[in-house]
């Protein structure tokens, strides 16, 4: 089916205006500084227990090992079916515009052999950063035929960084791509991005204190100075030793079989802190400045984070366990508040007077957000968003891209709507999620495939 004349001035209206977005008023009156936040909440970050952390921290390694010893899939064939059958209806554009045929599903299909799920089931450890594809294809699929570098794409469930355990499903007919889960998801990756573990590696990598990535996109290199790959902050790995002026840690390699062999790394002191990091103030501060200003990349779409992410990563060298999902997020971690029946104004006097900040997630339906305090009588966030919603004076709609990790109001650009109009963050906010004291065992959690 053709694509009408209203989805190719959509697809042009994407484009428009995302090189060179104009700065939006919260972003120019409210500060960018974290540590001036964060500051102010001494008193709440007092009262975390360090006993309580440790525990929030053994559930967070419990969570994060857990693919590792599963004995078969969390999936059944009809969602791993699903999918195919889904985009089989539409198979949608690539990134040059250029629309996919029937038979690019069909081969994928066909490459997958469902019809043998679950062929495999195994342990598994990324060795590099990777992306959990909705099927088994680097290429992209988008629903419009848009030719510009919008980070979106309907394959790109979410990215994972370089080692976290899997428990493998699933193998292509030609051997290229697995079917894996992590701790959070569900997705297919290159075969070649990660090496089968087996009971001595895991014994080895479970055992050992851990240091946690504080420095956002660490590089990584091995013993003669290549470069293996950029680790993202909230990762965390074996800690072998340390010193003033180094930290050693273990990363995992492949051999020629695709078994996973440890490799030593040294690192500069900065780069990395004993996990769980103590949860104060300035630490909590100098994390969030690390991702302050990060592009916006839907599901981790070129090592990106999206709004969800974004919290995942941030709270895990502090060993606070969150799922990927937003939804999750808000409704299976901490103690959710239902704010759905509330006006909007009833909704942030909630807010200001319930929510803790920095322990405290908003959730509207496909965005999660950080409550970080108040200014001015109105809440303060940190997420991570695409755009804001534009009302001209004749009434006309249309957007104003962000597309990076910011601190604002609940009523980001409010200057480009008529006066009173309260936006489309605020009034959809369906509830909070107060993470205090932090969770320390399963909320009615279980992953989903996306």
């Amino acid at each position: 089916m053709r694509v009408g004349l209203i989805g190719a001035l959509l697809a042009a209206l994407l484009c428009t205006g995302y090189t060179h977005p104009p700065e939006i008023r919260d972003l120019q009156e409210i500060s960018q500084d974290h540590l001036f936040f964060a500051k102010q909440q001494e008193k709440a970050f007092a009262r975390l227990d360090p006993d309580l952390q440790k525990q929030a921290d053994a559930f967070h390694n419990k969570m994060f090992f857990s693919p590792w010893y599963q004995s078969n899939s969390r999936f059944t064939l009809e969602e791993i079916k699903g999918e195919f059958d889904k985009y089989g209806k539409s198979p949608g554009y690539g990134r040059n515009g250029k629309k996919h045929p029937q038979s690019w599903i069909k081969k994928l299909n066909a490459n997958a052999r469902l019809q043998d799920y679950p062929a495999v089931g195994y342990p598994a450890i990324t060795i590099q950063n990777t992306d959990l594809r909705v099927l088994p294809t680097a290429e992209a699929h988008l629903s419009l035929p848009v030719n510009c570098p919008l980070p979106f794409d309907n394959m790109q469930n979410s990215g994972v960084a370089a080692g976290t355990p899997l428990y493998v499903s699933q193998v292509t007919k030609d051997k290229k791509w697995a079917l894996v889960e992590t701790h959070y998801a569900l997705g297919w990756i290159p075969v070649r991005h990660m090496a089968r573990v087996d009971g001595d590696f895991i014994k080895l990598w479970e055992n050992a204190p851990y240091a946690s990535i504080i420095k956002d996109k660490t590089p990584v290199y091995d013993d003669k100075g290549k470069l293996l790959f950029k680790t993202p902050l909230g990762s965390f790995f074996p800690r072998i030793s340390e010193d003033s002026q180094t930290i050693t840690i273990l990363i995992a390699a492949a051999d020629s079989q695709g078994q996973a062999l440890p490799q030593k790394i040294v690192l500069a002191r900065e780069a990395a802190a004993n996990k769980p990091l103590p949860l104060t103030p300035t630490n909590m501060a100098r994390l969030a400045k690390e991702m302050m200003d990060e592009p916006y990349g839907w599901g981790g779409l070129d090592r990106k984070r999206d709004c969800s992410s974004l919290l995942m990563d941030l709270f895990a060298p502090f060993g606070i366990w969150l799922p990927r999902n937003s939804g999750h997020q808000a409704k299976r971690t901490g103690r959710y508040v239902d704010l759905s029946t509330l006006s909007p104004r009833e909704k942030e006097k909630a807010i200001l007077t319930q929510g803790i900040p920095y322990f405290t997630l908003l959730w509207l339906k496909g965005h999660i957000m950080l409550y970080i305090g108040e200014q001015a009588g109105h809440a303060v966030v940190f997420h991570d968003f695409w755009k804001v919603k534009t009302v001209d004076l004749q009434g006309r709609k249309g957007r104003r891209i962000v597309g990076r990790a910011a601190i604002t109001t609940l009523n980001p650009g409010q200057e480009l709507r008529p006066e009173g109009d309260p936006g489309e963050i605020l009034p959809a906010i369906q509830g909070m999620a107060i993470l205090w004291p932090p969770p320390v065992e399963p909320v009615n959690f279980s992953p989903s495939a996306k």
